[in-house]
């Protein structure tokens, strides 16, 4: 769970390879695309631009939501299906909420471009963080005095999936009064290989951290 989520563009990497070529090629369209399709699930761009299909595009989403479902519960096991699906949701809603804005491109003195991103850094994680810990410091003294008086506690998977979902509950609490930071900036590189568009996964991976308080998750 402590994992930085700068693979939430997991899903680039993949339709990076299936991007336009040509010297007319619209680089900060297809970066928007990219990001569109991987946040908000909204393949239109990319649809419209013919870098993928509909169901290609709702493919790399759902596969991009599934590595940060992943990442989220590395190391947890005993969860439902249920409650892996209540994960699967909240993590949904968290990529939606990412703040960015993909502005102009320019060309560089190698035939690649730079796009300019700006973006807002989502507050959600360590609002959710320390209200687990609270949380969990209650629940922790309940269980201590439970084993005190020589009652039966959960087990160590048990108290895993509680501290899972508590997390949840707490991520999708601090959704509903999420703030953001100021008005930042970073650039994606674009690159033409072989004919074929990809953006720096470097670059990708920067923005993915950035866009998120992840660091509340170390």
């Amino acid at each position: 769970m402590k994992k930085k989520l700068s693979i939430i563009l997991a899903c680039i990497m993949l339709v990076g390879v299936l991007g336009g070529c040509g010297n007319s090629f619209d680089t900060s369209a297809y970066l928007k695309a990219l990001l569109d399709n991987s946040y908000m699930n909204d393949s239109s761009q990319l649809v419209s631009m013919k870098i993928a299909t509909a169901d290609e595009a709702s493919e790399l989403y759902e596969e991009g939501l599934d590595d940060v479902v992943d990442a989220m519960l590395e190391g947890i096991y005993g969860l439902t299906d249920e409650e892996e699906e209540q994960w699967r949701q909240v993590m949904a809603d968290v990529l939606a909420g990412a703040k960015y804005t993909v502005g102009e491109s320019e060309k560089q003195d190698d035939g690649s471009y730079v796009v300019t991103v700006t973006y807002q850094k989502m507050n959600v994680y360590g609002p959710a963080m320390e209200a687990c810990m609270e949380m969990a410091v209650e629940q922790n003294a309940e269980w201590q005095t439970a084993y005190n008086n020589g009652e039966e506690i959960p087990s160590d998977e048990e108290m895993m999936v509680w501290a899972a979902m508590a997390l949840k509950d707490c991520v999708e609490e601090s959704l509903k009064n999420v703030t953001y930071g100021e008005e930042q900036t970073l650039t994606v590189k674009i690159r033409l290989d072989d004919n074929v568009w990809s953006p720096s996964m470097s670059d990708i991976e920067k923005l993915g951290t950035a866009l998120f308080d992840s660091e509340a998750m170390n």
